[in-house]
């Protein structure tokens, strides 16, 4: 004797996998909703100024720095209760020099310190509208 499925069991075990693979993700997102977008950047004297770009990629939180020596990818980026790091590695006259970056976001302000071999600098932001 076969047993038949009952096809309302069928739709309903359907539905529950596609909601535990989505909800997992919509979170994630959410998560970063904050962040996600462009943001001015500069230090406290106002000498350097940055481009900050953040977004999603297959479930993953991704940034872009901008700078006077082009645009690299952000390595070691977290974002976690409103705390923000990342490193980049831009080309200083033909050599690489890594900068870390940590910053705090409150609404759409960020502030915080960058830090390289010559030293520290605050830096300030605004998020794009």
């Amino acid at each position: 004797m076969k047993k038949e499925k009952n096809p309302v069991l069928m739709t309903a075990w359907i539905v529950l996998f596609c909601l535990s693979v989505t909800f997992p993700a919509l979170a994630q997102e959410k998560k970063y909703e904050a962040l996600f977008g462009e943001w001015d950047v500069q230090t406290e004297d106002g000498q350097f100024t940055f481009v900050f770009i953040f977004s999603m990629e297959n479930d993953t939180l991704t940034g872009m720095f901008q700078g006077s020596s082009g645009e690299v990818e952000m390595e070691d980026l977290s974002y976690e209760d409103n705390k923000l790091t990342f490193t980049v590695n831009v080309d200083a006259g033909g050599q690489f020099m890594a900068i870390d970056f940590s910053a705090t976001i409150e609404g759409d302000t960020l502030e915080g310190m960058l830090s390289l071999q010559y030293g520290e600098a605050n830096i300030t932001g605004n998020k794009r509208k």
